[in-house]
C-alpha cells in the first residue's frame, strides 16, 4: 500500500487542482472501496483546511450593514402602520325598528265572536272608527237608536220644550231595556205634568179667590174711611153733649141717647177693624195655598226632569261601557292593518292582538339593547349599522342611524340606546325597507376609532395587570 499523501495547503484552488478532482472522481468508479478511503482521504479533506473555514467563517461587512437596514426599515413600516392604522370597536346588540309614533293594536276585549267585520285590511281609519263588533245582546243598529234617544234626551236636559221622540215599532233593548224604559216613563209623566189642567184649575181657583178677597179688601177700606169720619162726628158731637151736661144745660135722658149713639159708631168702627183682619187673614191663607201649589208642581217638574237627567247620564255610560267592551275602534287615524286572517262569525280570544293601525305620516326609529359590558365606551352621537332579520344583508344591505339618547333597560345587564335614521329605511345599498308594524335585527353601535398601537399598548397592560 502506498504511503498517505500530505494534505495540500493552498489558499486557493487553481486548474490544476480542479482538474485533479475530477480526475480522482473518475478513478472511483474503478478503485476499491478501500484502495478508495486510504488513497484519497487527503484529497476530501481539502475544502475543510483552516483557511476556507476562516474565508466561510467571516460574513462581508456590507451584507450585515444591509441587513440591520432592511430591518430597521421594517420595524419603522410595521410602527408607522400601526399608528396610522386606526379602527372602531363595534358595540352588538338586538335592534327592534319601529315607528316614532308607536302602532297601536286593537285586542280583543273578552272571548267569543266576530259579529261584524266593518272596515277591510288597508283601508284608512279615523279615531274612533268602528272596525268589528263583538257577540252581543244589543247589536249595533240597536245602539245607534240608543245614540239617537241620547243626542234628544240631551237636548231635552238643556230645554225642556223640546220633544224626545221613542220609536213606535222596534225600540232598543238588550243591555239598555232597563234604562230606556225609565227614560220612557219620566219623560211621559214629565208630559202628563205639563199638560194636565188639574194644578192650572187649582192655581186659577185660588186666584179668583184672591181676587175676589182683594176687591173685598178694597171695599172694606172705603167703607173704614167712611165709618171713621162718622165716628170722628159722633165723637165731637158727644163731647158737647157731655159739656153741656155738665153746665145744667142737656138733660140726662138726652145725653144717655147720645151716649148710647156713641157707643153705637165705636162697636161698628172695632167691627169694621176686626173685619178688615179677617180679610187680610184670608188673603195671606190664599196666597201661601196659592203658593204651595205651585211649589208642588214645580217640584214634581224639577224632579221629573232629574229622573230624565239622571237616566240619559246612565244610558250615556252604559253605551260607552257597551262600546268599550263590544265594539273594537280605531284608536288614532291612519292605516289599518290586520294582524291575522278574520272572518266573520270567528271565534277569538281575550287579549288576541286582530288590527294595528299605522300612522299616515311616520318616521322610524330603533331601539337598540347592548349589554352593559363595554357600554362606556358608547355615546350619543354614535354611527350604528342595522341589519334586519326580514332583509339579508348581504342581499339588500344595511340601515343607517344615529345614537340620539341613552337609558338603562329594564334588565340590569342591559343598556337602552334611542338610534334615529336620518336615512329612513333606505338601506346602504339604496333598497327601501317596507315596515308593517316592527322589524327586529341586530345593531352595531360604531364606537371611537383606536390605533393599532393603542390597541397593543392596551393589551400589553392588561397582560402585565
Amino acid at each position: 500500500m502506498p504511503p498517505p499523501l500530505k494534505p495540500f495547503k493552498h489558499r486557493r484552488l487553481n486548474p490544476p487542482v480542479h482538474q485533479t478532482l475530477q480526475t480522482i472522481q473518475t478513478l472511483l468508479t474503478i478503485l476499491t472501496p478501500q484502495t478508495l478511503l486510504t488513497i484519497l482521504t487527503p484529497s476530501i479533506m481539502i475544502p475543510h483546511s483552516d483557511d476556507i473555514l476562516d474565508i466561510l467563517n467571516e460574513s462581508p461587512r456590507w451584507i450585515v450593514r444591509m441587513g440591520a437596514t432592511v430591518m430597521t426599515f421594517i420595524l419603522c413600516l410595521f410602527l408607522a402602520g400601526a399608528w396610522f392604522i386606526r379602527y372602531p370597536e363595534i358595540l352588538k346588540g338586538s335592534a327592534v325598528v319601529t315607528p316614532d309614533a308607536p302602532t297601536i293594536q286593537v285586542v280583543a276585549k273578552y272571548n267569543g265572536r266576530l259579529m261584524h267585520l266593518l272596515v277591510p285590511d288597508g283601508a284608512m281609519v279615523k279615531k274612533g272608527d268602528v272596525l268589528a263588533e263583538m257577540e252581543n245582546l244589543s247589536g249595533l243598529e240597536q245602539t245607534r237608536q240608543m245614540e239617537r234617544l241620547l243626542a234628544q234626551g240631551r237636548q231635552f236636559v238643556q230645554n225642556p220644550e223640546r220633544e224626545i221622540i221613542f220609536p213606535a215599532d222596534s225600540m232598543p233593548g238588550g243591555d239598555f231595556q232597563t234604562q230606556i224604559a225609565d227614560l220612557q216613563q219620566s219623560y211621559r209623566m214629565y208630559r202628563w205634568l205639563i199638560t194636565d189642567s188639574y194644578y192650572d184649575q187649582k192655581l186659577a181657583g185660588i186666584q179668583q179667590q184672591l181676587n175676589a178677597q182683594r176687591k173685598m179688601l178694597a171695599v172694606n177700606a172705603r167703607r173704614k174711611a167712611l165709618n171713621e169720619a162718622a165716628f170722628h162726628n159722633v165723637s165731637t158731637a158727644y163731647q158737647t153733649d157731655q159739656i153741656l151736661l155738665n153746665e145744667g144745660l142737656y138733660s140726662k135722658s138726652e145725653f144717655l141717647k147720645k151716649e148710647n149713639e156713641y157707643l153705637e159708631k165705636q162697636r161698628e168702627h172695632a167691627g169694621m177693624e176686626e173685619y178688615t183682619l179677617k180679610n187680610q187673614l184670608s188673603i195671606t191663607q190664599l196666597e201661601s195655598e196659592y203658593h204651595a201649589i205651585l211649589f208642588e208642581f214645580e217640584s214634581r217638574k224639577r224632579d221629573y226632569l232629574n229622573q230624565i237627567a239622571q237616566t240619559v247620564q246612565l244610558m250615556d255610560k252604559s253605551l260607552q261601557e257597551w262600546k268599550q267592551r263590544h265594539l273594537l275602534t280605531a284608536p288614532s287615524d291612519g292605516k289599518l292593518v290586520w294582524l291575522k286572517t278574520l272572518a266573520e262569525q270567528q271565534h277569538v280570544s281575550a287579549n288576541d292582538a286582530l288590527f294595528s293601525v299605522l300612522p299616515e305620516q311616520r318616521h322610524f326609529l330603533a331601539r337598540v339593547e347592548i349589554p352593559v359590558r363595554g357600554l362606556g365606551k358608547a355615546a350619543v352621537g354614535q354611527k350604528v349599522v342595522l341589519k334586519m332579520d326580514d332583509y339579508p344583508y348581504q342581499e339588500f344591505g344595511t340601515l343607517e342611524g344615529q345614537v340620539v339618547a341613552m337609558a338603562p333597560s329594564e334588565n340590569i345587564r342591559n343598556y337602552r340606546l334611542t338610534v334615529a335614521l336620518p336615512k329612513g329605511l333606505v338601506s346602504s345599498y339604496q333598497q327601501p325597507f317596507y315596515c308593517k308594524s316592527e322589524m327586529a335585527g341586530t345593531a352595531e353601535v360604531v364606537t371611537q376609532d383606536l390605533r393599532l398601537l393603542e390597541r397593543l399598548f392596551y393589551g400589553i397592560r392588561k397582560l402585565l395587570m
